[in-house]
């Protein structure tokens, strides 16, 4: 009964916040919202900001690499869209950034990322380094106690991808579920 209750207090958070973006996004606040800046340490050690990844469409996805569905869901829409972009593949930048620091090392964000297409790039940081990083994307997530089964915490996120430009800023957010078509299609509408 725990399980069911915390699902059905998860649903309706999720349908809060999508409700939220909803209305921002129904009046043009979205690009005041979200800034995109960050300064994490990409998957290979090296430190990265957002202007690391200048001259590209960036699409960018807050999880974390013990997440059970949204996060191997969506970087697996992902990694199928981008041997769908051809010669323009070099011209999107996958960004995978982990809202568990404590878990997500370094090295634990590269054996997750390279599960996926070879140019999703996984970030992670501190604690104090993903907070800024999700605060600037206006992204929600934290740990709740640990579940009923003694497992694990139970942590939630929001499960955007933002579409952002060459710059760093916001053009679009795509939301969970997104097929790589519908994907697809909002890179090209940039491209």
């Amino acid at each position: 009964m725990d399980n069911l209750l915390r699902l059905k207090q998860l649903a309706k958070l999720c349908l809060s916040v999508g409700l939220v973006w909803a209305f921002l996004f129904s009046y043009g606040a979205s690009a005041e919202i979200v800034s995109g800046e960050f300064e994490l340490v990409d998957h290979k050690g090296n430190r990265v900001n957002q202007s690391s990844y200048n001259n590209k469409l960036r699409l960018v996805f807050f999880g974390f690499t013990r997440c059970p569905i949204i996060c191997p869901t969506t970087l697996s829409e992902v990694s199928k869209v981008m041997p769908m972009l051809d010669k323009r593949m070099d011209q999107v930048q996958p960004i995978f950034i982990s809202i568990d620091p404590e878990y997500d090392t370094i090295e634990t964000v590269a054996d997750y990322v390279s599960v996926f297409h070879h140019s999703v790039v996984g970030l992670t940081g501190s604690a104090e380094q993903v907070k800024q990083a999700a605060e600037s994307f206006n992204v929600t997530y934290g740990k709740g106690p640990v579940n009923s089964l003694d497992e694990a915490e139970e942590i939630f996120h929001s499960s955007y991808l933002y579409l952002m430009d060459r710059d760093g800023g916001l053009l679009d957010v795509i939301g969970y579920g997104a097929k790589p078509k519908l994907i697809l299609e909002k890179l090209e509408q940039y491209l």
